[in-house]
């Protein structure tokens, strides 16, 4: 509808309608039909053992604070609610109560737990978290020519999508260009779109406290670099990855490699003071998950059971997946924390959590494979 009004339309645009749109991939799609684990795999949707150890890593934070006042966690991005149901479950659990915690979504939800659409933040003693949310941003889509910027638009012609090299319609493409070191003059690019202000909702909450940023992205020279055709940007249908987001639009997943010098910039600007950056594989371990899979290695449940969660707390530490995405932690200059304060308990081990009916959790391959994988990943 929007294409046949204005005959043209942005590429971000474009992603924008295919992912939240009225049809679209987050809003109808995967919320309408549970098509959650019709796509790429995420960490909480593989196993609890992700949330838990995030929620370890929050009952320190939270402590750290040393106030009665309740901290508020805003988890941004909270999809179908399961991270926040494996994080309060756990924090429950560590006896942790001095918290609120709030799962914000586009889409509104409630079966797991309750997210909405939150608009209006108070600014507060707070903990903001985010797994997967700036990938899912539509960025624009960018040629450069000669030196000369373009933006790639849609239009429908002859009933088919076509796309057309114009002018940018934002200037946030030709800041993030111009922070760049190397003058870019040929080469593609996605830009993500500062129209999403996530960085002013953030600096409209804390007042004093932390960003946990959970994600998969590049450094800008693997981003930007001169005679750059390879698109970062990818189209996920049924586990299936395609380099044309005109395919099947509404019905897939459209995600792009973070910037992570735009996002340090972006911190930087609203006052945050980076902590540390590491990759999911080393932050879960400094949590303690290798002692939680000795734990489950030596628990008394039979070996079917101590295999299948063993394989997919695997897949959290995977080098060339998910233990490849970044973690980062940011904070106000009015709190100090390391993870070398990190109060461990042993019987942090003695109640992990194994993967049950609800939530429901990504399918695993079955059993032979996986106890050829364990095997290989245990050796």
């Amino acid at each position: 509808d929007l294409l046949s009004k204005r005959r043209r339309i942005s590429s971000k645009e474009f992603i924008d309608l295919c992912l939240y749109g009225k049809k679209g991939y987050y809003s109808f799609t995967r919320k309408e039909q549970n098509s959650y684990f019709k796509d790429y795999a995420t960490s909480p949707l593989t196993h609890p053992l992700f949330g838990y150890l995030i929620a370890f890593l929050l009952d320190n934070l939270i402590k750290s604070f040393d106030t009665d006042e309740k901290i508020t966690i805003y988890e941004f991005g909270a999809g179908n609610g399961t991270l926040a149901f494996d994080i309060t479950k756990a924090l429950s659990l560590f006896g942790q109560k001095n918290y609120t915690y709030k799962a914000i979504d586009r889409n509104e939800s409630n079966y797991i737990y309750k997210v909405e659409n939150y608009k209006n933040f108070n600014k507060s003693k707070s903990i903001i978290l985010s797994n997967e949310l700036f990938d899912a941003i539509p960025h624009h889509l960018v040629s450069i020519k000669d030196g000369k910027i373009y933006e790639k638009y849609v239009e429908l012609k002859n009933d088919k999508f076509v796309e057309v090299l114009d002018l940018p319609s934002c200037n946030c493409i030709e800041k993030r260009l111009n922070k760049i070191n190397k003058k870019i003059t040929n080469a593609d690019a996605e830009i993500m779109c500062k129209d999403y202000e996530i960085k002013e909702q953030f600096r409209s909450i804390i007042s004093e406290g932390y960003v946990l940023t959970i994600d998969y992205g590049m450094t800008e020279k693997d981003l930007f670099y001169n005679g750059k055709k390879k698109s970062f940007m990818s189209v996920i249908n049924n586990h299936n990855f395609y380099n044309d987001y005109f395919f099947a639009p509404g019905k897939s997943d459209i995600t792009f490699q973070v910037d992570m010098k735009d996002i340090s910039d972006d911190f930087n600007e609203i006052g945050l003071i980076n902590k540390f950056i590491m990759s999911q594989r080393q932050f879960l371990y400094n949590l303690g998950l290798g002692e939680c899979l000795v734990a489950l290695s030596k628990s008394q449940m039979g070996s079917e059971k101590i295999n299948k969660n063993r394989y997919a707390i695997n897949q959290l530490i995977k080098p060339n997946g998910m233990g490849n995405y970044f973690v980062r932690l940011d904070a106000t200059d009015n709190c100090d924390f390391s993870l070398e304060q990190l109060q461990i308990d042993n019987k942090l081990y003695d109640d992990i959590p194994l993967i049950e009916e609800f939530p429901q959790r990504f399918e695993l391959p079955g059993m032979y494979k996986q106890n050829i994988i364990v095997q290989e990943e245990f050796n």
